[in-house]
């Protein structure tokens, strides 16, 4: 059996899993290597949806969410709409580590990182800035109903009465990009303890304020003393679900990891119709993993003690109809 295993999701994800098999060689246990194995993700400004190079909320706000979860103890630390910080993850693992909470927001959120000796950090850069504008744009080109155009102006001059809730939600709809994704990294550590994280900087153009399920745990993240997993996709789908919670559940019911995620997304669709992108990971303490998606386009790699290079998994999409019964 090989002594540990790390899993992460998307390209950037490749190098997350490399990372955490280094920290897991050095013989560190399965919190350091997702901790830095999210870190390396965080920090690189071409990836647009975690840390460093996200792109901002309706407002220009770049605002992040992260959690990490230790399957051995069910402890769990999560931050959402933190701001001007660099590794969410890390803030996440303070307020699990050094706070009786799970879950910071927003300003108290920053200002614990600050207590903490996080410095001040802006994570936008000009590129994220950029594509901010972009979308900004694309609300107002040709394509783009009036009443959309109006939504968004008045969203971020901080006008939100009802009218300006459903033409802000109409233009995000219409204009971003559903299959936007995260950075989740999974970890069995040669002591066949367990532990999860992922990290977002979410929807671009977001509402302020959204909480994305990277920072939920039973929804984004979770792990227990024999699963851990970790969600992508639209957020909102995992939380009415409590997603990466099913999926641990079905392994500790006897569900490989593959069979687990697979049956989540399909009880999913047979509740609710949905044509956007949702898709889970999740590995056992046996060093197993699998994954599953909604949609094509979606990859998870991992690399086990044996391997000498991540291994790539592009999964086939699962779809189900809602039963008309």
């Amino acid at each position: 059996m090989p002594e540990f295993i790390v899993a992460s999701d998307w390209p950037w994800g490749v190098q997350a899993v490399l990372k955490g098999r280094e920290i897991l060689a050095n013989g560190l246990g399965a919190l350091d290597a997702v901790e830095a194995g999210i870190c390396v993700v965080e920090d690189d400004p071409t990836c647009e949806s975690v840390g460093t190079g996200g792109i901002p909320n309706a407002l220009g706000v770049l605002e992040l969410d992260a959690c990490i979860m230790d399957g051995s103890t069910m402890r769990a630390g999560a931050v959402t709409c933190l701001t001007m910080t660099k590794n969410p993850i890390s803030v996440a693992r303070k307020v699990m580590e050094l706070t009786p909470h799970v879950l910071l927001a927003g300003q108290g959120a920053t200002d614990f990182a600050r207590r903490c000796g996080f410095a001040e950090y802006n994570p936008m850069t000009s590129n994220s800035l950029a594509a901010w504008r972009r979308l900004r744009d694309a609300v107002f080109s040709a394509k783009a109903d009036e009443a959309a155009q109006q939504g968004y102006l008045q969203a971020t001059t901080k006008d939100y009465g009802s009218d300006t809730v459903l033409q802000l939600t109409r233009a995000l709809r219409s204009r971003i990009d559903m299959s936007h994704g995260t950075v989740g990294v999974l970890v069995t550590d040669r002591n066949r303890n367990t532990a999860a994280g992922t990290s977002t900087s979410g929807w671009p153009l977001r509402f302020p304020g959204r909480v994305a399920d990277s920072s939920v745990i039973g929804a984004g993240t979770y792990a227990t003393g024999k699963a851990a997993a970790s969600a992508t996709g639209v957020g909102e789908t995992a939380m009415r679900h409590c997603l990466t919670k099913e999926v641990c559940e079905l392994v500790e019911d006897g569900k490989t990891p593959t069979e687990a995620c697979e049956a989540a997304l399909l009880r999913m669709q047979s509740l609710e119709k949905f044509d956007h992108l949702a898709a889970v990971i999740c590995i056992d303490s046996d060093c197993n993993v699998g994954g599953a998606s909604t949609r094509s386009g979606f990859q998870f790699e991992y690399m086990r003690s044996t391997d000498r290079e991540p291994v790539i998994v592009i999964p086939n999409p699962v779809h189900r109809e809602i039963s008309n019964k």
